[in-house]
């Protein structure tokens, strides 16, 4: 692996046959150290882009030798960062400092191995995920109403009202002498 700047003040090690950067820990926190004030504003367009890695192998850490743990990145970027558990130093596919940089995620590189940002990064693509389920099964135009709707609800002083409302005039009704399985008729 070759040493190189990528940032003024941050030297990684290359590998010259994949284009991979691995950025040791120490390293990257005096970067941070003496650049507090680097900021960069979040765009969408300026990520490279780059293919979901989920199903690639683990990486060995080549300063330890150990295993590299992979973290989700969130944030629209479909790729993982691998870090090693002995000495903190992490791998960059090719092309990761910029799509990080493009969502101003490459001063705060170490956050992303925590449990708070990674359970924030789950629960974005929970939601994510769930809206999708529900757009497909509603249709798109529909879900389009029913996510105004539903945005004009949540805004509501009466809400909670307006909820409780629809819930119950929603619901089947059953007549009490009924049996379990039998609709009420409609009035």
């Amino acid at each position: 692996m070759q040493l190189r700047e990528i940032e003024p003040g941050l030297e990684v090690y290359e590998c010259p046959k994949s284009g991979g950067l691995w950025i040791p820990l120490q390293s990257y926190l005096a970067w941070q150290a003496r650049h507090p004030q680097v900021m960069a504003v979040p765009s969408e367009s300026g990520a490279p882009v780059l293919q979901d890695d989920s199903k690639q192998r683990a990486l060995i850490c080549p300063e330890s030798g150990r295993l590299l743990l992979r973290y989700r990145v969130g944030h629209g970027l479909p790729f993982h960062l691998d870090r090693s558990p002995a000495t903190g130093g992490v791998w960059l596919d090719k092309g990761e400092w910029e799509a990080l940089k493009s969502r101003g995620l490459h001063v705060t590189l170490h956050l992303i191995f925590t449990a708070a940002y990674q359970r924030q990064v789950r629960s974005s693509e929970h939601v994510a995920r769930l809206t999708e389920t529900f757009r497909d099964r509603i249709g798109a135009a529909d879900f389009s109403k029913v996510a105004e709707f539903g945005a004009w609800v949540a805004h509501h002083p009466k809400g909670r009202d307006i909820c409780c409302y629809l819930l119950d005039n929603l619901e089947p009704k059953t007549e009490p002498d009924a049996a379990p399985n039998q609709v009420a008729p409609q009035r």
